[in-house]
This record gives structure tokens, C-alpha cells and sequence, in this order.
């Protein structure tokens, strides 16, 4: 594994970094969000649309009871430490555009579960023209519990809800589960059997009922992807599929294992452009502006 150089916050930080020494607490403790930038393929309306992407990953202590996060004096026993994942994608089809953002908070440490990065909550946000979308998903008492908000009246206001099942994976989940960010999540070459709630987004696009599907999750060997400007990486890829749906991806070997590509049966897909370590919420003056230009998404 060669040694290389990447965009960390304002600098240049040269990696690996040892996730062994680092720890999980030293690395994303720094009071910074990880904010990847991507080239991003849509498909939508029959034909495959150019967009960009960012994956915001950060930390953040929500509300033990209410699952929003805190911004008042609350005690530590009502507090949860979160990594929190905000997907944003952005893609123009003909006149107008569609934004969508999901959102998926897990628990740092294990609450219910043997496994750290446990599911607490996932929402989905999709504008275009015509009008615009909300649907949440919570873990309430071992059951899977949705509602969904639609400017459209085939889906209008409606809740749903599942049992969770024994070995249950959310789709928008599995992109902080499959970081292995505190220890090993599979093993290389390793298969497993999962109940899987597929990605709000895909629902979203497919005007689908909301279902739990049956999945296979397989963790490949290490293998070298290239992304970018021709830069090489060893990653491991990551492979699951249901009804004629398959997506991949792959996640680099070095820590903190970002997200370096992914592709969908479908057509769908994605690679990195720009990683950087940032305190993005507050830098909104006008004078940040270039920070986007580094990103290498629009203004």
C-alpha cells in the first residue's frame, strides 16, 4: 500500500494514518465533518444525467428520547454520541433540477446491539419542480416506523412499519456501516444474509410500495480502483443485490476508508473528486465560497 498525499482541511496530510494508533475518538473528535465531493451519474426519465454528489460524514449527540440533535444543557444520560451521514445529490433533467439530501444517524457505541454504528434514523428530502418530498424512518421498539410526506397525491400522507428482523441492514445505512471505522464489520471473501430496507432514494425513483427485500452482502478482496485524474487506490469493494437491482462499492484500505466509487446495475454511479477535513458549518461568508471551487462543485 503506497503512500499518498490528499487534501485534509486547509493543508496536506499524508496518510495512511493507522486506525489502530489514531482511534476513532482522536480522528473524528477534531470538531471537523469529513466532506467528500462526487462526480455523480443519475439515471432518471430513461436517460443517464451528469450531477455532482457530497457525503457529509460528522459527529454529533442527539437526544436520547427525541433523536433531534442537542443544542441545550441536556445530562449525558439523555444524550447519544452519533455518526451522522448526509448524502447530498444534485442532477438536471431538461428545465429543471432535482436536490435530494438523506440523512442517517447511528450510534457510536452499541445500545441494543453487539455492533457500534447501530441505526437510529434515516429521512430522505427530494425537491424538483413539481413539488417536493419527506419521508423519516425510526427504530422505535424493535420495529421499523415510516412516514412519509408527498406533494403527490398517489402518496399523499402515509406510515408505515415493519418488525425489524434479526440480521436487518438499512441500504443508506450500509455506507457508514461498510467504513469498519471501529474494527472489522466482515471478512474479506466474506457472504452474509440480511433483510434489507432499500435506499429511500430508490423508492423515491421507483414510486415503490415500501418493502423489506432479501439480500446478500458480500465483502471482496482488495483490488485497485482508480478515481479522479487516473489516481490508483487499493480498495475493498463491497457487493449486495435484489430483485434486478446490484450496487457496488468500494471503500479505501486506508483509515478512515472513504467512499472512493460506486456503480448500480441501473447505471447509476459515482467516484471521489475531492476529500477534505472541514468545520463546514461555519464557513458560509462569501470570502468560503472557494472552498466549493476546491471541491470541484458548482457555486
Amino acid at each position: 500500500m503506497r503512500i499518498r498525499s490528499v487534501l485534509w482541511g486547509a493543508s496536506i496530510c499524508t496518510l495512511p494514518i493507522a486506525a489502530s494508533a489514531q482511534g476513532f475518538y482522536d480522528f473524528w473528535g477534531d470538531g471537523q465533518a469529513e466532506v467528500s465531493s462526487y462526480k455523480v451519474v443519475q439515471p432518471r426519465y430513461g436517460e443517464e444525467r451528469t450531477g455532482y454528489g457530497v457525503m457529509i460524514f460528522v459527529t454529533e449527540d442527539v437526544n436520547r428520547n427525541t433523536l433531534i440533535k442537542v443544542e441545550s444543557p441536556t445530562p449525558e444520560r439523555d444524550r447519544i454520541y452519533t455518526l451522522k451521514l448526509n448524502s447530498i445529490l444534485k442532477f438536471t433533467t431538461g428545465i429543471y433540477d432535482y436536490s435530494v439530501m438523506t440523512s442517517v444517524f447511528s450510534a457510536v457505541e452499541p445500545l441494543t446491539q453487539s455492533q457500534p454504528f447501530e441505526l437510529l434514523k434515516l429521512n430522505l428530502s427530494s425537491q424538483e419542480w413539481c413539488g417536493h418530498v419527506f419521508e423519516e424512518v425510526r427504530i422505535d421498539d424493535g420495529r421499523l416506523r415510516g412516514d412519509l410526506n408527498s406533494y403527490f397525491e398517489s402518496e399523499g400522507r402515509q406510515e408505515w412499519s415493519f418488525d425489524r428482523p434479526q440480521e436487518f441492514a438499512s441500504e443508506d445505512h450500509l455506507l457508514i456501516r461498510l467504513r469498519e471505522l471501529k474494527g472489522t464489520f466482515m471478512d474479506e471473501g466474506e457472504s452474509r444474509q440480511m433483510t434489507l430496507l432499500p435506499s429511500l432514494w430508490q423508492f423515491r425513483i421507483r414510486h415503490a410500495p415500501r418493502e423489506l427485500v432479501e439480500v446478500t452482502l458480500t465483502k471482496g478482496r482488495q483490488e485497485a480502483v482508480t478515481v479522479g485524474d487516473g489516481e490508483e487506490y487499493a480498495a475493498i469493494p463491497w457487493t449486495w443485490s435484489y430483485d434486478t437491482r446490484e450496487k457496488k462499492v468500494w471503500i479505501d484500505t486506508v483509515y478512515p476508508h472513504r467512499i472512493l466509487r460506486w456503480e448500480s446495475s441501473e447505471g447509476g454511479r459515482g467516484e471521489l473528486m475531492v476529500s477534505k477535513r472541514l468545520p463546514y458549518w461555519g464557513l458560509h461568508d462569501i470570502e468560503d465560497e472557494h472552498l466549493r471551487d476546491e471541491l470541484g462543485i458548482p457555486r
